[in-house]
Protein backbone atom coordinates (compact mmCIF):
# COMPACT_ATOMS: atom_id res chain seq x y z
CA UNK A 1 0.00 0.00 0.00
CA UNK A 2 2.89 2.03 1.25
CA UNK A 3 4.37 1.33 -2.33
CA UNK A 4 1.58 2.28 -4.50
CA UNK A 5 1.14 5.60 -2.34
CA UNK A 6 4.76 6.39 -3.34
CA UNK A 7 4.40 5.58 -7.25
CA UNK A 8 1.00 7.48 -6.93
CA UNK A 9 2.87 10.81 -5.91
CA UNK A 10 5.73 10.24 -8.11
CA UNK A 11 3.90 9.95 -11.14
CA UNK A 12 1.75 12.91 -9.88
CA UNK A 13 4.79 15.00 -9.56
CA UNK A 14 5.73 14.21 -12.95
CA UNK A 15 1.87 15.05 -14.71
CA UNK A 16 2.76 18.20 -12.83
CA UNK A 17 6.24 19.14 -13.92
CA UNK A 18 5.00 17.99 -17.98
CA UNK A 19 1.95 20.39 -17.19
CA UNK A 20 3.91 23.47 -16.16
CA UNK A 21 6.46 23.27 -18.95
CA UNK A 22 3.45 22.42 -21.14
CA UNK A 23 2.13 25.47 -20.05
CA UNK A 24 5.51 27.39 -20.09
CA UNK A 25 6.23 26.53 -23.36
CA UNK A 26 2.71 27.44 -24.52
CA UNK A 27 2.97 31.27 -22.90
CA UNK A 28 6.31 31.60 -24.62
CA UNK A 29 4.92 30.21 -28.36
CA UNK A 30 1.93 33.18 -27.89
CA UNK A 31 4.04 35.90 -26.69
CA UNK A 32 6.75 34.84 -29.30
CA UNK A 33 4.22 34.82 -32.20
CA UNK A 34 2.42 37.96 -30.67
CA UNK A 35 5.77 39.89 -30.58
CA UNK A 36 6.49 38.12 -34.29
CA UNK A 37 2.83 39.86 -35.33
CA UNK A 38 3.72 42.99 -34.37
CA UNK A 39 7.15 43.73 -36.02
CA UNK A 40 5.10 42.90 -39.37
CA UNK A 41 2.50 45.08 -38.78
CA UNK A 42 5.14 47.41 -38.20
CA UNK A 43 6.90 46.54 -41.03
CA UNK A 44 3.97 47.17 -43.05
CA UNK A 45 3.76 50.27 -41.94
CA UNK A 46 7.61 51.04 -42.49
CA UNK A 47 7.09 50.19 -46.09
CA UNK A 48 4.92 53.34 -46.38
CA UNK A 49 7.03 55.55 -44.29
CA UNK A 50 11.39 54.58 -44.90
CA UNK A 51 11.42 54.55 -48.47
CA UNK A 52 13.75 57.76 -48.37
CA UNK A 53 16.68 59.66 -46.93
CA UNK A 54 15.27 62.83 -45.21
CA UNK A 55 16.65 65.97 -46.67
CA UNK A 56 16.14 68.88 -44.36
CA UNK A 57 12.46 69.95 -44.33
CA UNK A 58 9.05 68.65 -42.59
CA UNK A 59 8.11 65.35 -42.50
CA UNK A 60 5.17 64.20 -41.53
CA UNK A 61 3.44 60.45 -40.44
CA UNK A 62 0.10 59.94 -39.81
CA UNK A 63 -3.24 57.91 -40.33
CA UNK A 64 -6.26 58.47 -42.38
CA UNK A 65 -9.52 58.09 -40.02
CA UNK A 66 -12.38 60.00 -41.81
CA UNK A 67 -16.41 59.41 -42.92
CA UNK A 68 -17.36 60.42 -46.28
CA UNK A 69 -20.24 61.85 -47.14
CA UNK A 70 -23.22 60.87 -49.91
CA UNK A 71 -25.40 63.64 -52.23
CA UNK A 72 -27.51 64.07 -49.68
CA UNK A 73 -25.24 64.72 -46.93
CA UNK A 74 -25.05 61.12 -45.25
CA UNK A 75 -22.24 59.64 -44.13
CA UNK A 76 -22.17 56.22 -45.96
CA UNK A 77 -18.29 55.55 -46.47
CA UNK A 78 -15.41 54.47 -44.03
CA UNK A 79 -11.91 55.89 -45.13
CA UNK A 80 -9.04 54.53 -43.06
CA UNK A 81 -5.14 54.23 -43.56
CA UNK A 82 -1.69 55.87 -43.32
CA UNK A 83 0.10 58.82 -45.29
CA UNK A 84 3.40 60.25 -45.71
CA UNK A 85 3.99 63.87 -46.64
CA UNK A 86 7.29 66.00 -46.88
CA UNK A 87 8.17 69.72 -47.99
CA UNK A 88 11.77 69.96 -48.28
CA UNK A 89 14.58 72.29 -49.28
CA UNK A 90 15.71 71.80 -52.98
CA UNK A 91 19.04 71.57 -54.48
CA UNK A 92 18.12 72.87 -58.33
CA UNK A 93 20.08 75.83 -58.43
CA UNK A 94 21.94 77.70 -61.44
CA UNK A 95 24.79 80.42 -60.67
CA UNK A 96 24.18 79.75 -57.19
CA UNK A 97 20.60 80.51 -57.05
CA UNK A 98 17.72 78.58 -56.46
CA UNK A 99 15.64 78.11 -59.78
CA UNK A 100 11.97 77.28 -57.81
CA UNK A 101 9.92 79.45 -55.92
CA UNK A 102 8.04 76.83 -54.00
CA UNK A 103 10.17 73.97 -51.86
CA UNK A 104 9.83 70.16 -53.01
CA UNK A 105 7.23 68.52 -51.24
CA UNK A 106 5.51 65.09 -51.50
CA UNK A 107 2.68 63.32 -50.35
CA UNK A 108 1.78 59.67 -50.18
CA UNK A 109 -1.41 57.71 -49.35
CA UNK A 110 -2.78 54.44 -49.15
CA UNK A 111 -5.83 53.88 -47.46
CA UNK A 112 -9.13 51.60 -47.75
CA UNK A 113 -12.44 52.62 -48.24
CA UNK A 114 -15.71 51.12 -46.96
CA UNK A 115 -19.24 51.39 -46.68
CA UNK A 116 -20.78 52.30 -43.09
CA UNK A 117 -22.94 48.74 -43.40
CA UNK A 118 -19.69 46.86 -44.36
CA UNK A 119 -19.67 46.26 -48.27
CA UNK A 120 -17.64 47.11 -51.00
CA UNK A 121 -14.40 47.55 -49.37
CA UNK A 122 -11.28 48.34 -51.77
CA UNK A 123 -8.34 50.66 -52.07
CA UNK A 124 -6.98 53.70 -53.36
CA UNK A 125 -3.67 55.50 -53.10
CA UNK A 126 -2.43 59.05 -53.85
CA UNK A 127 0.90 60.29 -54.85
CA UNK A 128 3.30 62.35 -57.65
CA UNK A 129 1.98 65.21 -55.79
CA UNK A 130 3.09 68.66 -57.65
CA UNK A 131 2.90 71.54 -55.28
CA UNK A 132 1.63 74.35 -56.85
CA UNK A 133 0.98 76.94 -53.86
CA UNK A 134 0.91 77.86 -50.19
CA UNK A 135 -0.45 79.88 -47.84
CA UNK A 136 -1.05 80.37 -44.34
CA UNK A 137 -4.57 81.94 -43.21
CA UNK A 138 -4.15 81.88 -39.61
CA UNK A 139 -1.13 80.96 -37.18
CA UNK A 140 -1.76 77.13 -36.71
CA UNK A 141 -2.80 75.99 -40.70
CA UNK A 142 -0.56 75.83 -43.85
CA UNK A 143 -2.66 75.02 -46.66
CA UNK A 144 -0.67 72.91 -49.75
CA UNK A 145 -2.66 73.49 -53.42
CA UNK A 146 -1.37 70.93 -56.03
CA UNK A 147 -2.32 68.04 -58.10
CA UNK A 148 -2.24 64.55 -57.60
CA UNK A 149 -2.41 61.23 -59.23
CA UNK A 150 -5.22 59.15 -57.41
CA UNK A 151 -5.53 55.10 -58.27
CA UNK A 152 -9.55 54.56 -58.92
CA UNK A 153 -11.69 51.63 -60.27
CA UNK A 154 -10.91 52.25 -63.88
CA UNK A 155 -7.64 52.88 -63.88
CA UNK A 156 -5.06 56.08 -62.33
CA UNK A 157 -6.35 59.69 -62.69
CA UNK A 158 -3.70 62.45 -63.10
CA UNK A 159 -3.51 65.80 -62.64
CA UNK A 160 -6.36 65.77 -60.16
CA UNK A 161 -6.79 69.07 -58.35
CA UNK A 162 -5.80 68.72 -54.01
CA UNK A 163 -5.83 71.00 -51.42
CA UNK A 164 -3.87 70.01 -48.46
CA UNK A 165 -4.02 71.63 -44.80
CA UNK A 166 -1.77 70.82 -42.07
CA UNK A 167 -3.99 72.31 -38.51
CA UNK A 168 -2.05 72.37 -35.46
CA UNK A 169 0.66 70.56 -36.12
CA UNK A 170 -2.26 67.58 -35.24
CA UNK A 171 -4.56 67.02 -38.14
CA UNK A 172 -5.02 67.55 -41.54
CA UNK A 173 -7.96 67.70 -44.33
CA UNK A 174 -7.46 66.73 -47.74
CA UNK A 175 -9.80 68.17 -50.34
CA UNK A 176 -9.68 66.61 -53.68
CA UNK A 177 -11.37 68.22 -56.77
CA UNK A 178 -14.49 65.88 -56.80
CA UNK A 179 -15.61 66.84 -60.42
CA UNK A 180 -12.45 64.83 -61.28
CA UNK A 181 -13.22 61.70 -59.82
CA UNK A 182 -17.28 61.87 -59.86
CA UNK A 183 -17.91 63.05 -56.55
CA UNK A 184 -15.93 59.62 -55.23
CA UNK A 185 -14.98 61.08 -52.01
CA UNK A 186 -18.49 62.56 -51.16
CA UNK A 187 -18.26 66.05 -50.70
CA UNK A 188 -16.09 66.45 -47.15
CA UNK A 189 -12.34 66.82 -47.14
CA UNK A 190 -10.89 63.48 -45.97
CA UNK A 191 -9.54 63.83 -42.32
CA UNK A 192 -6.47 62.38 -40.73
CA UNK A 193 -4.28 62.44 -37.72
CA UNK A 194 -0.38 63.67 -37.94
CA UNK A 195 0.96 61.23 -35.67
CA UNK A 196 4.81 61.90 -35.79
CA UNK A 197 6.32 65.51 -37.14
CA UNK A 198 10.01 65.06 -38.16
CA UNK A 199 11.69 68.39 -38.53
CA UNK A 200 15.48 67.93 -40.19
CA UNK A 201 17.70 70.93 -40.16
CA UNK A 202 21.00 69.45 -41.50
Amino acid sequence: MKLAQKLLTIIQSKVLSILMVLSTTILVSGVIQNTSMGFQNSQKQGDLYNDEMMKPGSYAFGTIASLQNDKNGNPVWIVSGFYKGSVSMHNETEHGASTRSLPNATLDAKFSMVMTNGSAMHEHRIYDFKLTGMSMPNNSTIVYNGTVTITMRQGPISNVPISIKAMGNNAISVWIDPTKIQDHFGDTPIFGTIEKLIEVTK
